[in-house]
């Protein structure tokens, strides 16, 4: 029998366990429930030997003492773990990533019997046993990953999140294989957040919060309990009701066979909690119909309270020196990197997004902490020279303060950790106001801040229901520890947060919508233009601010690229965004709706739709529309979807003139062959951001993102982001006598 007693262990100050007691017998899954962050990654590291525990606990199996064991020798003692992420070869076939799972002595001599019975398990892996890993679904590497840890002949399995990620097809042949290992006399501790299908095939079960086992029982006895049900199971109306602790103190996927179910609470300086009055709001996952995510709704006392926290925290941490304030943020990238899978599911739920841009989101993020984790030492002043006798005069940038920020739902990793990152940086405090849309994803970032040890009340997240954003919004404006506001969002919305800044007389950077041209002069690289446009167009089913809208054509070779430009958004794979899709959902069926009424609009005043336009609820077709005129809406107005426009210009000076015939400016493209010439073009147009021979959509952590007219003002990125987020001070030093008039 595993027996783990008075289990405790740290990152650094932050206690990850404490005094946790366990017990895995051969034959029997026991499964651990808790909310990220809860400690049960940790719980399967220390048993490992992979994080040391401290002083006074006891971790044993068959009565041998593990802790003094190295990792490898606790494997040969007979206990494996199959970590999140796999961590499997991926340039290696099935077949060889299994045997070098057979390395344990105590696996050698029976390694083809294992072999054979792990294939039993895993009947996929027996069809794929020549194939690489690195060309398999999700799923299946993580089969791999367990058939692995299977090949050393283990009497105890620690598996941690092995369904993450995955769809519910698989989900459910995962569980059922592990219900056949267990047939097979070995012991499986499952850290799960698939709190349905786990309890349905353990044995009995741990609830774990904070670091702290807070119940145990048989899986039967969890399953019916209805405060479990109500925190892992969904169960039970909860939009009104009252505040109570809850076993969710972060937010927690629970993956059914058919949705994924996230539980959000606030966070404000220590504290993880409902909302002050206990209300709940509710996302639903625009293919299923599911709810998504349940937030707590935040109040206009928790609003208070999350700015307070970080004012109290502002004084230490501006005081903090830029290498520790570089260490912490060059952590949370790297955990954004190992959370993909996490993110990835999530975003899935709420917005519709699919897998791979989910992992893009969290890499690209990473990259935008580590930017601002080398900018720390980049907030520089400047000493001036003074007419004034004997004075020294210098010009010092400081951190501003607590600063709100605010990112929406399209790209809500990359923009959720830019709104943060920078302040940072700087030396402020943040309240992080997270979309209505995607709650549960923002509220992840602040979790991983956490993770990386950012001291209480550095980065509060609040999460607010639709109805009651307006008023949230403006308390969080006018209480006096804010000092800075940044905002990402529609252009609507972007104005009401500037009219309320501007009463307070409180800055704000403005990231808002978008309706990017693409110019394509008459000597431009047509077949390098259809893949521009397709990707700017078409990625993340054009639900992106630098989104290419319009392509502005000459008619010299307008055929010739619609033709091929066409033919391309044909060939874009489109469907559920749980598939293998290059176009997922929409992040509503209102919003596809509204889309797909301003395509038939045009088409109705002569436009010709040249691909797509077909809708199925929230799913619509890469779709062009060809001739297109001022007369119609879809030429001014952001469709924000996977829809882009061609209108036929004749001549530079006409493209440059339709370029610029918008409220909008925040990004655009030009092609052509001759550089000078599209570079004098590029200078003429009316945004923010402009690339020559390249698409529309295009950011970099270091550059000075940002757009002009109705697109918004102000910079994030790089140096211009320190502008945005510190006090420019200038500050005197009399160095001798100073002269008075009397």
């Amino acid at each position: 029998m595993l027996e783990v007693r008075n289990l405790a262990a740290s990152y650094g100050k932050h206690l990850a366990l404490a005094g946790v007691d366990l017990d895995v017998k051969p034959g029997e899954i026991v499964v651990m429930l808790g909310a990220n962050g809860a400690g049960k990654s940790t719980l399967l590291k220390a048993i490992a030997g992979l994080v040391r525990p401290q002083p006074g606990a006891r971790v044993a199996f068959k009565g041998r003492d593990l802790m003094a064991l190295p990792p490898h020798r606790i494997v040969e003692a007979g206990v494996a773990l199959v970590p999140e992420g796999r961590g499997i070869f991926t340039e290696m076939t099935v077949r060889e990533n299994l045997e070098l799972g057979a390395y344990a002595r105590r696996a050698r001599l029976d390694e083809d019997e294992n072999l054979s019975r792990v294939m039993t398990l895993f009947p996929r892996l027996a069809e794929r046993k020549r194939q690489l890993a690195r060309t398999m679904s999700g799923g299946e590497q993580q089969m791999v990953a367990i058939a692995r840890a299977l090949m050393s002949a283990p009497n105890i399995l620690l598996l941690d999140e092995p369904s993450l990620g995955l769809s519910p097809l698989l989900c459910t042949e995962l569980f059922q294989a592990l219900a056949r290992i267990r047939e097979t006399g070995v012991g499986v501790l499952l850290v799960e957040q698939n709190a349905r299908q786990s309890l349905n095939i353990a044995d009995r079960g741990y609830l774990i919060e904070t670091g702290r086992i807070v119940g145990e029982g048989t899986a039967s006895a969890l399953r019916n309990d209805p405060a479990v049900q109500r925190a892992y199971l969904g169960a039970g109306e909860v939009h009104a009701a009252p505040a109570r602790p809850s076993a969710m103190a972060e937010p927690t996927r629970m993956t059914g066979q058919e949705t994924i179910m996230n539980n959000v609470n606030l966070m404000i300086g220590d504290r993880d909690a409902p909302a002050a009055d206990g209300r709940t709001f509710e996302r639903v996952d625009p293919i299923t119909g599911a709810v998504a995510t349940r937030a707590a709704a935040a109040s206009i006392a928790d609003a208070i309270a999350a700015a307070d926290a970080a004012a109290a925290a502002f004084p230490e941490w501006a005081a903090l020196g830029p290498s520790a304030r570089r260490a912490i943020l060059s952590k949370a990238a790297d955990l954004l990197d190992k959370r993909g899978d996490e993110f990835a599911a999530i975003m899935t739920a709420e917005v519709g997004a699919t897998g791979h841009w989910g992992h893009f989101n969290a890499h690209f993020a990473a990259g935008l902490m580590r930017e601002a984790a080398a900018m720390v030492t980049q907030i520089g002043g400047e000493v001036i020279p003074s007419d004034k006798p004997n004075s020294f005069a210098m010009a010092i940038r400081q951190p501003a303060g607590v600063i709100l920020a605010m990112a929406p739902w399209n790209a809500p990793v990359i923009l959720g950790v830019r709104a943060i990152a920078m302040p940072l940086a700087c030396g402020n405090t943040v309240v992080l106001k997270t979309s209505e849309m995607c709650p549960a994803t923002h509220r992840l970032i602040g979790t991983i801040l956490r993770e990386a040890g950012l001291p209480p009340g550095v980065l509060n997240v609040v999460s607010t229901a639709p109805a009651d954003a307006p008023k949230i919004v403006e308390t969080l404006i006018s209480h006096p520890a804010i000092r800075r506001i940044n905002f990402t969002g529609s252009t609507r919305t972007g104005r009401i947060v500037a009219e309320t800044a501007a009463r307070f007389l409180k800055p704000v950077l403005l990231e808002l919508g978008g309706k990017a041209p693409m110019v394509l002069l008459d000597d431009a690289d047509i077949d390098e233009a259809v893949k521009a446009a397709a990707f700017g167009a078409f990625a993340n089913q054009g639900q992106i601010c630098m989104s290419t809208e319009r392509i502005v054509v000459d008619e010299s070779i307008a055929d010739a690229f619609v033709e091929k430009f066409a033919a391309k958004a044909r060939s874009l794979p489109t469907g559920n965004p749980r598939g293998h899709v290059v176009l997922g959902s929409m992040v509503s069926r209102g919003a596809a709706e509204r889309v797909h009424a301003l395509v038939k609009e045009a088409e109705a005043k002569g436009a010709h739709i040249a691909a797509g336009s077909q809708l199925d609820g929230s799913i619509m077709l890469a779709t062009v529309v060809d001739k297109v005129t001022p007369a119609m809406r879809i030429y001014s107005e952001e469709t924000f979807g996977p829809v882009t426009t061609v209108v036929r210009v004749k001549g530079v000076e006409e493209a440059i003139r339709v370029a610029n015939d918008t409220e909008y400016g925040l990004s655009a493209s030009v092609f052509g062959r001759d550089i000078a010439r599209a570079l004098n073009v590029a200078k003429r147009i009316q945004s923010g951001i402009c690339h020559i021979n390249a698409p529309t959509v295009h950011d970099e952590g270091q550059m000075p993102f940002g757009g002009t007219k109705a697109s918004g003002y102000g910079r994030f990125g790089g140096k211009a982001a320190i502008d945005e987020f510190t006090e420019l001070r200038w500050i005197t030093i009399q160095t001798g006598p100073h002269p008075y008039p009397f």
